[in-house]
């Protein structure tokens, strides 16, 4: 069990977490009975298509001998802690739980949450695995947008209200951001590893200032679409306190001194989180 709550990176799953639920509060504006299980099966079917994913990454990270040297948390496969039939068992199991609990999902949202579900599945072993690899193609950013941010608020909102408005496009892109700030402290960290052993990520793509202003970027950006869609004064001003700090991390921390970079980021997006929930119970947003 020890092994299994390793190899999920709990503290990744946040981002599966917190924009479904963040837009269900945005979704009570408009549809005043919003069954609850619509909300808890949309959460675990995400949490678990994130923990597939995990498990598929630290297999063939592995099989590619990416985790030879580590710098991060530490990957179960390539440790010994667990074979390779056991890992894929975890993920395939992963898949087939997100798959159950995706059933009344498209039976609320149609064949639009029926795509998007059936797209998401597959690039949790496509993120690194298959003839796709987003992450060794320096695509990895994009992927977790679009599946954190776009596909999981997006489709979340349609689950709950049947409808999406432009609105909902700016939370989409504050949360796929926030999400986004994740992966990017893990490459930012592997980078020179990562051009060691050709793993081409967008940070090795990259000049290591270029890549920390871009995450600077995903930290700092989601307040502007703030100003942009706050009524009055929004209390999601006051995660600046845990952004900016976290924001100056990242400009003087390298190698293993940025995995408390991973901290910073998962406290942020809760603390994020939490007050926008607050602006939207208040009345300050849209």
């Amino acid at each position: 069990m020890k092994n299994f709550f390793l190899a999920s990176r709990p503290k990744t799953l946040i981002v599966s977490i917190f924009p479904p639920l963040v837009c269900f509060f945005y979704a009570t504006n408009r549809s005043s009975i919003i069954p609850i299980y619509l909300v808890i099966c949309t959460i675990l079917a995400a949490m678990l298509i994130q923990m597939a994913t995990n498990f598929f990454n630290d297999l063939i990270d592995h099989q590619k001998g990416a985790d030879k040297v580590r710098l991060g948390p530490q990957r179960v496969t390539s440790s010994g802690l667990v074979s390779e039939k056991t890992i894929k068992t975890w993920a395939y199991g992963s898949v087939l739980g997100a798959l159950v609990l995706a059933i009344p999902l498209v039976y609320r949202g149609g064949p639009v949450i029926f795509i998007l579900g059936l797209v998401s599945l597959y690039l949790s072993y496509g993120y690194t695995g298959g003839i796709v690899s987003l992450a060794y193609r320096g695509l990895g950013e994009l992927f977790v947008f679009l599946f954190f941010g776009l596909f999981a608020c997006l489709g979340s909102i349609y689950i709950y209200s049947l409808e999406i408005t432009p609105h909902d496009f700016i939370t989409a892109t504050q949360f796929g951001l926030l999400s986004v700030t994740f992966i990017c402290i893990n490459n930012l960290r592997d980078r020179d590893l990562d051009k060691a052993i050709q793993k081409n990520t967008l940070a090795t793509r990259m000049s290591p200032m270029l890549y920390r202003h871009l995450v600077s970027f995903t930290i700092l950006f989601p307040y502007f679409l703030v100003a942009l869609s706050a009524k009055s004064f929004a209390m999601t001003f006051l995660g600046l306190i845990i952004a900016i700090p976290f924001t100056r991390l990242i400009y003087v921390k390298n190698g293993s001194d940025l995995n408390v970079g991973l901290k910073m980021a998962a406290i942020h997006m809760i603390l994020f989180s939490l007050l926008t929930i607050l602006d939207i119970r208040n009345g300050y947003l849209f």
